[in-house]
């Protein structure tokens, strides 16, 4: 029996074998360096498959994962030039200065600590990687410098889509890199400074505070000490929930998501029925019309047909009905509490923004207030809350207890409309450019992200607004209107069906004194 191979020749297998030992030999570097978590993530399809062009670069790529892009390469020039000069200005003009020698070979030295940095291995040799990672972290410095130095500017990196994405996931760079550059730099630059980690924190620190759509805690030396700093969206992150975790708690599976379940399904059978019945009314009126009926008669027919019954729907919390030929794409699952405008209007609950950020989420039922921090929306904020999430679910920092993908959770489940968006704005709770319309959509496509926990603050908002006299008024009606629609469904295919067998007897026989016709 002849053994199959790929490989055509012996040079070509020598090649792989050289190709899988040098692997091996960087995985087992990587694996040996506790201290060199996975920062850089591919996020899943599972994630990205709601909106993919928030997690993609559309001007320019940091680092290996996106370098080859070939949309991307026109930014390529800009790139090396800014980094060129940044690189320049650094050493201050001092002669015999190598570029390779000062930075090149450090980086190199660096490189299973860099792999290790990120989550997919890596298929280039340490010098492509060691000039990649060497010029996209120059561009990251300099334009973080910028950025701090003159903050009041109207910058690039602020009034262009730059920042969006220098805030993407899969375009981070480590912050051992940007570390190991500013040190190279610094050795042989004419300023002076004892503690280049702390300069280059205030700077990412700073850029942070420009973009984030959340109030951060306070940077300062403490925060410095404190915070951790994978890479800029790490520092955003730790920003951001540093200011306070959620005081929500975990727990169990109750009846409320039981309730949630048979709500659910009492919503889909009132559709079914109320479809069954539209569609009985519309064959008796098309029966009726062949045997000459006049439009006296049919005009009751006609109002029923008439009523805004997808309004009538709303109103009782239901949704019209989809139409199952219209393709919409893959459907956005969300948590289960009511809307801003239903919470305010039919139990009374309002609203109150907090400074506390993340920590100051809570529900106070004596009061029948909901708190919430502000948020500050504009054209690269859903981005920015999308990847914070995905890097949230990549680290496994939702696992440890309240989240940052809760307070979006959250926010998605209220915000189903414009109005929503509306009321929000009005007590302060939502800033920024962003119209009503733009609110409700950005936070009606992200699909929730927490699974296997309850929000508290989301349990006891759905527990006051159930005890509500208004909201057990509607499902009184509702479950009453759903007996009757049943009822009605059952008379109308019953008189459809009378008509019918009565129509055919008549086109056989003839009935022209019973309907009026001529024979």
């Amino acid at each position: 029996m002849t053994l199959t191979t790929f490989f055509s020749s012996t040079s070509k297998e020598q090649r792989w074998v050289d190709k899988i030992s040098k692997k091996f030999i960087r995985e087992v570097a990587i694996d040996i360096s506790p201290e060199n978590p996975i920062c850089v993530f591919n996020i899943p399809k599972s994630i990205t498959i709601f909106k993919p062009q928030a997690y993609l670069p559309h001007v320019i790529a940091l680092g290996p994962y996106h370098h080859m892009v070939p949309h991307l390469q026109h930014m390529q020039r800009y790139k090396i030039s800014c980094a060129k000069s940044f690189f320049n200005q650094s050493v201050c003009s001092q002669k015999n200065i190598k570029f390779r020698e000062i930075l090149i070979d450090k980086l190199k030295e660096l490189d299973p600590v860099i792999r290790g940095c990120y989550h997919s291995y890596l298929d280039i040799d340490d010098s492509t990687l060691s000039w990649i990672v060497a010029i996209d972290g120059l561009f990251l410095v300099s334009l973080l410098k910028d950025c701090f130095v003159e903050p009041e500017s109207e910058n690039l990196v602020l009034d262009t889509i730059l920042s969006r994405d220098l805030m993407l996931l899969e375009n981070q760079i480590p912050f051992v890199v940007l570390r190991e550059i500013c040190r190279a730099l610094k050795i042989k630059s004419c300023e002076v400074d004892d503690n280049i980690e702390s300069e280059l924190f205030f700077m990412m620190a700073r850029f942070c505070q420009a973009n984030s759509p959340l109030q951060l805690s306070s940077i300062s030396s403490r925060s410095y000490n404190e915070t951790s700093h994978l890479h800029l969206l790490d520092l955003m992150y730790h920003l951001i929930v540093k200011n306070g975790f959620s005081e929500t708690e975990r727990s169990p599976q109750n009846e409320d998501s039981l309730t949630s379940r048979n709500s659910s399904e009492q919503i889909e059978d009132f559709e079914e029925e109320m479809n069954s019945a539209c569609d009985n009314i519309s064959e008796i009126t098309k029966v009726a019309m062949k045997f000459g009926i006049g439009r006296k008669i049919l005009k009751p027919v006609q109002v029923i047909q008439d009523i805004p019954w997808d309004k009538i729907m709303a109103i009782l919390g239901l949704e019209a009905a989809k139409d199952p030929n219209k393709h919409e794409g893959p459907v956005v699952e969300e948590i289960k509490i009511p809307s801003v405008y239903s919470l305010h209007y039919y139990a009374g609950i309002t609203f109150r923004s907090t400074s506390e950020g993340i920590k100051g989420i809570k529900f106070i039922e004596e009061e029948a207030t909901l708190c919430l921090p502000v948020l500050t929306l504009d054209v690269n904020s859903e981005v920015i809350l999308r990847n914070l999430v995905a890097y949230e679910t990549a680290m496994n920092y939702a696992n440890s207890g309240p989240s940052f993908s809760q307070f979006i959770d959250l926010l998605s489940g209220i915000i189903d409309s414009a109005e929503d968006a509306r009321l929000l704005k009005e007590k302060g709770i939502i800033k920024g450019g962003l119209s009503n319309d733009e609110i409700a959509e950005l936070f009606n496509g992200i699909n929730k992200t927490t699974r296997n926990s309850s929000n508290m603050t989301v349990v006891k908002i759905n527990n006051y607004y159930k005890k509500k006299l208004m909201v057990r008024t509607f499902k009184f009606m509702k479950k009453r209107w759903f007996s009757l629609l049943k009822v009605v469904t059952h008379l109308l295919t019953i008189l459809l069906l009378v008509l019918l067998i009565l129509y055919s007897f008549c086109e056989f026989y003839g009935c022209p004194k019973l309907f009026g016709g001529s024979s």
